[in-house]
């Protein structure tokens, strides 16, 4: 169950390197950079909502 939030920062790290971008930002280094500025909060946002999943399963 905790493995979901590392799932999605990799899904969306994925989904920023194979979209296309403008001429001379094409490169892999300026897309994994970009990655993380949407990467980065949806970690946080599926970890948030694992920890309150598992939360109130416990009770």
């Amino acid at each position: 169950m905790k493995i979901i939030p590392i799932v999605v920062y990799i899904i969306v790290l994925i989904i920023a390197l194979v979209s296309p971008a403008s001429e001379g930002y094409n490169t892999f280094v300026w897309k994994l950079i970009v990655g993380q500025i949407y990467a980065i909060p949806s970690f946080l946002i599926a970890a948030a909502l694992v920890q309150l999943y598992i939360k109130k399963k416990k009770k």
